[in-house]
């Protein structure tokens, strides 16, 4: 350790663990020393400094009590404040990181609510080339006596049973990559995390995304549906 002068002191220390490999330290060779040790050092670090600067601390580290309330809290943050410092808490940076998460979230969803809209665009398209396709056989149930709100009923479930089938898919490979993203990681870079979960799959919400693509899916089937309804049956069986 150097000093203020140049001068080199050995601080003596007793090794009482070894950290283990983790997120935090992926070399398990971080140093934590104790209370002790953190002032000797400091000791050892402040010789030869001016006496207006040896009380100088570029950080204090304060533990509240057990029974501490949040008001009890706030109120030393705010006279840290008025005095020309920072207060900051366990939980104002948990909340920076969830702020950071919830940013993450955010984009995400941005982007499924793009991927939704160019599966509606390719529903309908779908469902267009389907009524398309498909003219003298709408000509031929409407002429047997199908209404037009029947017609409009086949196509909407369609639909919604393309949507119901690509949403399934999408959530089946999303569960199996899922799944074998937290495995890995669970069996490398977080084995000294023992029970998290990285990734879980909530089946109320996945229920819930299901309906959502099929009511998505039915909406979008909305126009080629209509199209069919309207069909006028003499044209569509002289449809080639």
């Amino acid at each position: 350790m150097t000093d203020a002068t140049r001068t080199q002191h050995t601080v003596t220390a007793t090794v009482v663990g070894v950290a283990e490999e983790s997120i935090a330290s992926p070399a398990g060779a971080a140093v934590t020393p104790n209370a002790a040790l953190g002032t000797a050092l400091f000791d050892a670090q402040n010789v030869g400094l001016p006496a207006d600067q040896v009380d100088r601390y570029a950080q204090a580290t304060v533990r509240f009590a057990a029974d501490a309330s949040d008001r009890q809290v706030s109120d030393i943050k705010d006279r840290l404040a008025s005095a020309g410092y920072t207060g900051t808490t366990v939980a104002d940076q948990l909340g920076t990181f969830t702020t950071v998460i919830d940013g993450i979230v955010l984009v995400l969803n941005a982007f499924a609510i793009i991927a939704l809209l160019a599966a509606s665009f390719g529903i309908v398209n779908t469902l267009l080339m389907s009524v398309q396709e498909r003219t003298r056989e709408i000509g031929l149930m409407k002429a047997m006596g199908m209404g037009s709100g029947k017609v409009f009923g086949l196509f909407s479930l369609e639909a919604a049973f393309i949507g119901f089938l690509g949403s399934a898919i999408g959530v089946g490979v999303a569960m199996i990559a899922g799944s074998v993203v937290s495995a890995t990681l669970a069996g490398s870079l977080l084995s000294n995390l023992p029970g998290l979960t990285l990734i879980a799959f909530d089946p109320v919400s996945i229920a819930l995304i299901i309906v959502v693509v099929m009511v998505i899916a039915f909406l979008a089937g909305t126009l080629p549906a209509a199209r069919a309804a309207k069909a006028d049956p003499v044209e569509s069986l002289r449809y080639e």
